[in-house]
């Protein structure tokens, strides 16, 4: 049997113009390193000569039947016969004759993962839109340094080299573009060791529109970075929200009004005030099924996970939001009771709101802690 000193995968759809250009030049690289090298084209129903070609420059094919650039990346890799992976598109944007430096960083270290970073590269006129270069790429490159705590520079670059153990316990699922934030995302989950390589971005030599699309495909790979840190959009934005809510209630409840740095008032304020910790307890509920959704899934990566999930399982919790939910009921309808012994008179609202502000709070806080509960325990549950 063939051993290979690595394996290059090509996703293709529809790509007879620049494909045996990409083949031979992964070949050509590989010889002239002294490499002997797999070339394997994961093939997503092209319509085109595409397969023909892959096979009469020397590449096997794997065709893959479910569309998406993150379904034929994965079928490819999952195919590789060598433990060294090198990933680069069909469009002859990336340089395979640089793929080598990856590669050798790659073997030459107890690295887990190299990406190409075009940016300390060489980005060449036309190769990149200006929207894609000044902002998306920027942008989200930082949001990911940000959430998953890694020194990449460039998120979203198309060319990586990676170990395929690495990458079947990470097990990526995702099937379109955000496949490639995915990857990183589960690399950093499990503690991978990243590296970068400047890389040279090319234009691409196809005539027709790129398959990648600027502002749905960036979405989704917000969206999954979003998705793998819930602390960053449900957790802290929703312990704000429910704090300053809380503050507004309390302020309320005691002298009737509410003077906070940002807003002052006192009937309007106080529902402004209730309608923001509601929205916060139920973010916070939502961080917290989340967190419960990625440790099921051996995914969670916010460390203070598990201390929260004692609490939130833990009987003496339920038992206060219990308490919490009857009190603020009792309340409530013993207030309810008030109004219809006077015949439902015309009542003074700041005094009333006073009381049903603070109980509607409370009894929504203690429901929603019961659901929480309930609802973490049914997602880590190994019979759910």
């Amino acid at each position: 049997m063939q051993t290979y000193d690595y394996t290059v995968v090509i996703p293709c759809l529809n790509e007879e113009l620049t494909l045996a250009e990409c083949i031979l030049e992964a070949f050509g690289a590989a010889n002239q390193s002294n490499y002997v090298v797999e070339v394997i084209v994961a093939d997503n129903g092209s319509s085109d000569d595409s397969v023909r070609i892959a096979h009469d420059n020397g590449a096997r094919v794997v065709l893959v039947p479910s569309r998406g650039y993150g379904a034929a990346l994965d079928a490819g890799i999952r195919a590789a016969s060598a433990k060294l992976v090198l990933m680069g598109d069909a469009d002859c944007s990336y340089s395979f004759i640089e793929g080598v430096a990856l590669i050798e960083k790659l073997r030459d270290s107890n690295l887990d993962i190299v990406m190409g970073n075009r940016f300390t590269g060489t980005i060449e006129n036309g190769a990149m839109p200006w929207h894609h270069k000044y902002v998306g790429n920027p942008v989200l490159s930082l949001i990911g340094r940000v959430f998953f705590k890694i020194p990449i520079g460039d998120f979203h670059c198309g060319m990586r080299a990676f170990r395929k153990d690495s990458y079947l316990t990470a097990n990526p699922t995702t099937t379109g573009m955000e496949f490639a934030t995915e990857l990183i995302a589960k690399f950093a989950n499990q503690g991978s060791k990243f590296a970068e390589v400047p890389i040279t971005l090319r234009k691409d030599k196809r005539n027709r529109k790129p398959h990648l699309r600027s502002f749905p495909d960036g979405w989704r790979h917000l969206k999954m970075m979003l998705l793998f840190s819930p602390q960053y959009f449900q957790l802290y934005p929703g312990l704000v929200a429910s704090i300053l809510g809380m503050i507004g209630i309390s302020q309320y409840a005691l002298i009737g009004k509410i003077n906070l740095v940002f807003a002052e008032g006192k009937v309007q304020a106080a529902i402004f005030s209730l309608v923001v910790f509601l929205v916060g307890i139920q973010l916070v509920a939502a961080a917290m099924l989340s967190m419960a959704h990625a440790e099921s899934k051996n995914v969670a990566r916010f460390k203070p996970w598990k201390s929260l999930r004692k609490v939130i399982k833990s009987p003496t919790f339920s038992l206060i939001s219990f308490l919490f939910s009857i009190v603020g009921t009792l309340g409530l309808t013993l207030i309810g009771g008030d109004w219809i012994s006077a015949n439902s008179p015309a009542v003074n609202p700041i005094t009333e709101t006073q009381r049903t502000v603070p109980l509607v709070a409370l009894t929504v806080l203690g429901i929603q802690g019961l659901i929480t509960s309930i609802q973490v325990r049914q997602v880590l549950s190994k019979f759910w």
